[in-house]
């Protein structure tokens, strides 16, 4: 008798989730939602999500098929993980070409599970025709009421997934979608989760009109690149939650440092910027110097400093280009790590 899994059905014999599986569902979840909460991008989202499929239902492919509307494209991207979701593989796929398997999932939202040959050249025709597959578990990802993707989990040499297996794929892509949504949302807010701050996304947003505004007055215009010293440290020893009040502290430290019209972005992970319009090179370097001594008077949860840093400057000069600042801010930044860290560096 086929197994057939639909989103409210479920025939076989494997009826419950492990408490084992459980659990590695619960670290999926919170990897997903910490994700979401740093505003990581779409592709690092279905990456970890892929991780998350190959480790916990335990799929030995992952293959995303993300959709395109009318009008968008006549490819569809195909994006295939493997080994831990480390490697992978990616091609195109005209839409036209789409398998019926991913269409009736992206039309009625459901999922269903292929397990043996004939559903399986029906359902994802090559897939089939790539050699031995047991199962083909199909999963509708979707974000905002629209289906964004069709997840495709294959076993080719394992037994069919089981009900329990099925229940956690599913959790996970339910998961996935909400932090994808929420991700972008806040992307889209302009505003960092943890920090409160301008993420990276309005930074260069922000970067980009005082360039405009310094190309059109001659102003100034300079950016400091800012390294939490050893921050791994903290969330090692202390956890991810005292790590993120390490970032707020950092950021409140920040703000309170310089001028109302200056900006502090967070540019990701333990890496902020600091937009100063019409402050130059020497001046830029002096508040940036202070803004070290302040960051080490924050609360620590240890013995050291609060938090050290190391700190890049940079101006902008015509026809400098926002890339090209950060990245002449982060060639300074370098070489303060490389002099022994807790130090400012002139680009």
């Amino acid at each position: 008798m086929p197994y057939i899994v639909g989103m409210d059905v479920v025939t076989g014999t494997d009826t419950s989730t492990s408490p084992a599986g459980v659990d590695r569902l619960l670290v999926g979840i919170r990897h997903l939602t910490s994700l979401a909460d740093a505003a990581g991008n779409a592709e690092a989202m279905f990456r970890a999500l892929a991780d998350e499929l190959l480790s916990v239902p335990g799929a030995e492919e992952v293959h995303v098929h993300h959709l395109v509307v009318d009008g968008e494209s006549e490819d569809e991207p195909v994006v295939v993980y493997m080994d831990g979701g480390v490697g992978r593989l990616s091609y195109l796929r005209p839409r036209a070409e789409r398998p019926p398997g991913v269409s009736w999932v992206a039309s009625t939202r459901r999922s269903f599970l292929a397990s043996d040959p004939q559903e399986l050249a029906a359902s994802v025709p090559r897939l089939a025709q790539t050699g031995t597959v047991s199962s083909a578990l199909l999963l509708a990802l979707a974000e905002r009421g629209e289906v964004e993707a069709v997840v495709v989990l294959v076993r080719r040499e394992a037994e069919v997934f089981g009900s329990g297996e099925v229940e956690l794929a599913v959790a996970l892509v339910e998961q996935a979608s909400t932090a994808l949504a929420l991700a972008r949302a806040r992307a889209e807010a302009g505003t960092d989760a943890v920090t409160g701050c301008m993420n990276h996304r309005a930074m260069r947003r922000r970067l980009d009109e005082e360039i405009d505004r310094a190309t059109r007055t001659g102003g100034p215009l300079s950016a400091l690149l800012i390294d939490l010293d050893d921050f791994k440290l903290v969330n090692d020893r202390h956890g991810h939650q005292a790590g993120d009040a390490m970032l707020r502290g950092v950021v409140h430290a920040l703000v309170g440092e310089f001028r109302a019209f200056d900006r502090v972005a967070r540019y990701g992970g333990d890496e902020f910027v600091v937009i100063l319009p019409n402050a130059e090179l020497e001046p830029a370097a002096a508040a940036a110097q202070r803004a070290l001594e302040r960051l080490l008077a924050i609360p620590s949860f240890d013995q050291t400093p609060g938090a050290s840093a190391s700190i890049g400057v940079a101006q902008w000069q015509a026809p400098m280009t926002v890339d090209e600042l950060l990245e002449a801010c982060d060639a300074a930044l370098l070489r303060s790590k490389r002099q022994g860290k807790g130090r400012v560096t002139r680009a």
